[in-house]
């Protein structure tokens, strides 16, 4: 794949990454700005629930969240976008979380996908490609 064709993968999709890991907010940032998403940084829940409440012209297409986040956790970001705000943003989960409990109140708030850290570029790439049709 040519860096252009690579690049224009993402075409410009505005992506919210919710992330207070350093290293694998880089991680998710390089990536995605490399295939030609247009990323959003949050790092704690706060941030990324002010994020989620921009003009409708500035919000993500699509959001990569963890859930064990200072602030506010990535379940009360997600309870925050479905129930409050009544949006139907694809969410891609990525946490280093092992309950299978969460993982289940997870998808009945309707994520799109849950990965376990650390996901590869092509797990993050094809769950962001599904998630966005």
């Amino acid at each position: 794949m040519s860096d252009e064709s690579t690049r224009a993968q993402g075409g410009g999709v505005r992506v919210l990454v919710v992330e207070d890991e350093p290293p694998v907010m880089q991680f998710l940032k390089a990536l995605l700005v490399d295939r030609g998403y247009d990323v959003v940084e949050a790092r704690n829940g706060v941030e990324a629930m002010v994020a989620l409440t921009a003009p409708r012209s500035e919000l993500p297409e699509a959001i990569l969240l963890d859930i064990g986040l200072p602030l506010e956790g990535g379940v009360s970001v997600l309870s925050f976008l479905r129930n409050v705000l009544r949006s139907r943003i694809p969410v891609i989960v990525v946490t280093g979380r092992q309950d299978a409990e969460e993982e289940a109140a997870l998808r009945e708030l309707g994520i799109t996908a849950f990965l376990r850290k650390p996901p590869n570029a092509h797990q993050i790439l094809s769950a962001l490609s599904e998630a966005l049709g």
